[in-house]
């Protein structure tokens, strides 16, 4: 039997956060409700709570918000023409399903959408996606995983889980399809003398969770050595766990010329020909283009909510060296259930859902996001039953 309201965690404006209660609602046809498993805290959640709330193509955070754009759950209730279109790989879909929340939404009409394979460009949505983009003001309010149940409206799709993909591993999935999505777009470029392939040596900026399925992913693909960046020694060990062969505590080399010299001593003086940005931090990129081989790549994943300007020589450091940057925001739709396959196929061997540190309740929310902050931590989610 459906309850009669719904707790979720509001972010009214930066800084604040309320438990709140709404409706529970109801569906039609083409619609469906989640009951949440687990609901992650991204990097973005915590730039929207400390203010920083400009998001891809200047869009804005859509306060009041109830956060959460990393869902998983079960299927309470779903419309009999959503359980046959809803799931992103054409699978029918009922109640007891466990599902991962396709964040963005797509009008699927407009050019970008036509035209541009899978990424979420549309110029109708402009920075629609649940957790910042749909504000939980007007019914049915509940457009974001910090919550006990979350609505999914008609535009928007789910992922179904594989059997055997445990729920601390599925909530990553719309996070590794970051780093999915841009390793695919990288490796493509390999046969023309750029990009990335098996065997090549990568750095990685920052290890939070975005940086930490980067070094995964390298593994995964074959990565040479793998050199990891950061100022905190519990991620640095967690990145060793994870693949990483060699890693800087930024804490202790402070000189960005000394980072820099250590890469290319340990790179046999080229540097590396795949350079990942997943700090957030817009000074991380002109030391990250100075680490980029000849030809290498440099990507850009890290820098999703603007955070003001930074100075490069676009010569030096990318023209010389015939270098490629690559920027990318966000995910394909594909890359939802690929990923979901790589979680079951490996699990048992690279542990995903040791990524998920951190569980709390909704009536934690304070405690919560200290923890994110904090660094004293990996990937941090919500637990709300």
């Amino acid at each position: 039997m459906a309850p009669r309201f719904v707790k979720a965690i509001v972010m009214p404006s930066p800084g604040k956060l309320e438990v709140r209660e709404f409706p529970y609602p109801s569906i039609n046809e083409n619609s469906a409700i989640i009951k949440v498993e687990l609901s992650g805290i991204c990097g973005t959640d915590k730039h929207m709570y400390k203010g920083e709330v400009i998001h891809p193509r200047e869009a804005p955070t859509r306060f009041p918000i109830i956060p959460g754009h990393e869902v998983v759950g079960e299927i309470v209730e779903i419309g009999e023409r959503a359980s046959k279109i809803m799931e992103i790989n054409a699978e029918p879909l009922k109640p007891g399903d466990r599902v991962v929340l396709v964040c963005d939404i797509r009008c699927e009409n407009c050019y970008s959408c036509r035209n541009i394979y899978g990424f979420p460009v549309c110029e109708k949505n402009v920075g629609v996606s649940y957790g910042h983009g749909i504000s939980c003001k007007d019914p049915p309010h509940l457009f974001g995983g910090w919550a006990e149940y979350v609505y999914v409206i008609p535009e928007a799709r789910l992922a179904k889980v594989p059997n055997g993909v445990p729920v601390e591993a599925a909530v990553l999935t719309e996070l590794l399809a970051v780093p999915y999505s841009a390793f695919g777009r990288v490796m493509n470029l390999w046969v023309y003398g750029n990009g990335y392939g098996p065997g090549d040596n990568v750095v990685v900026q920052g290890v939070g969770p975005l940086g930490l399925l980067n070094i995964i992913m390298a593994r995964l693909t074959g990565a040479g050595d793998i050199i990891a960046l950061d100022y905190v020694d519990y991620r640095l060990k967690m990145a060793e766990e994870f693949g990483a062969d060699y890693t800087i505590n930024m804490a202790e080399i402070k000189s960005s010329e000394e980072r820099i010299k250590e890469v290319k001593y340990l790179t046999g003086g080229r540097g590396a020909e795949l350079v990942i940005e997943c700090t957030g931090v817009p000074d991380a990129v002109p030391e990250g283009l100075k680490m980029v081989s000849q030809f290498g790549t440099y990507l850009i994943e890290g820098l999703y909510i603007d955070m003001g300007d930074v100075e490069i020589n676009p010569q030096r450091l990318i023209m010389s060296k015939n270098a490629t940057v690559i920027a990318v925001n966000g995910q394909t739709y594909q890359s939802y259930g690929k990923c979901l396959k790589l979680m079951k196929k490996y699990n048992d061997k690279v542990r995903f859902d040791k990524v998920v540190t951190h569980k709390f309740k909704l009536e934690q929310a304070q405690e919560a996001l200290r923890t994110a902050l904090s660094k004293n931590s990996m990937k941090v989610a919500f637990k709300p039953w």
